[in-house]
C-alpha cells in the first residue's frame, strides 16, 4: 500500500510546533511501509530534500534519518496528480479541495483520504497509529 503524506497541518500543528504524536507516526508509517511512503505536500515537487529542509530543525536526528526514506511526488495543481491510483493507498492530509475530492470520487477511492483535523483531536496522528491502516472513523 502507498502512504501519502502531507506536512501542514498533519506532522506541523502550526508553523513552528510539530503535530503531537508526529515522531510516533512517521516511524510508524516508516516502519511499516518503508518503501512506499510518498510526499504529498506543496514543499516536495519532486525533490524528496525540500520536506526536509522545511521541516527538519523540529524532529530530532534519527527522525529525520527516517524521513530520508520517503520518496518525492510531482504534480501542478491537485495533489491527486501524485497520486498512483492502481495500487491501494492512504492520503493524510489536513484539506482536500472539492476538485480533488471528484478526481478521488471519479475513481471510488475518497475514503482513501485520510482528513487529519488535530484542531478537532489533538491525537488523532496517535489514534491512526493505533488503527493502521484503517481510518479512525471505521474503528
Amino acid at each position: 500500500m502507498n502512504i501519502y503524506l502531507d506536512i501542514d497541518g498533519v506532522l506541523l500543528a502550526n508553523d513552528k510546533n510539530l503535530a503531537p504524536h508526529a515522531k510516533e507516526f512517521l516511524s510508524y508509517v516508516l516502519e511499516h511501509y518503508p518503501d512506499t511512503t510518498y510526499w504529498l505536500t506543496t514543499h516536495c515537487q519532486g525533490d524528496a530534500n525540500t520536506p526536509i529542509e522545511h521541516v527538519g530543525h523540529l524532529f530530532d536526528l534519527e527522525t529525520i534519518e527516517l524521513m530520508r526514506m520517503i520518496k518525492p511526488t510531482k504534480w501542478d495543481v491537485a495533489k491527486t496528480d501524485g497520486i498512483d491510483f492502481t495500487k491501494p493507498f492512504l492520503w493524510f492530509d489536513d484539506d482536500c479541495f472539492d476538485f480533488e475530492k471528484k478526481i478521488l470520487i471519479k475513481h471510488g477511492v475518497l475514503d482513501n483520504w485520510i482528513e487529519v483535523n488535530l484542531q478537532k483531536d489533538e491525537n488523532q496522528l496517535l489514534k491512526f497509529i493505533n488503527s493502521f491502516p484503517l481510518p479512525v472513523g471505521n474503528l
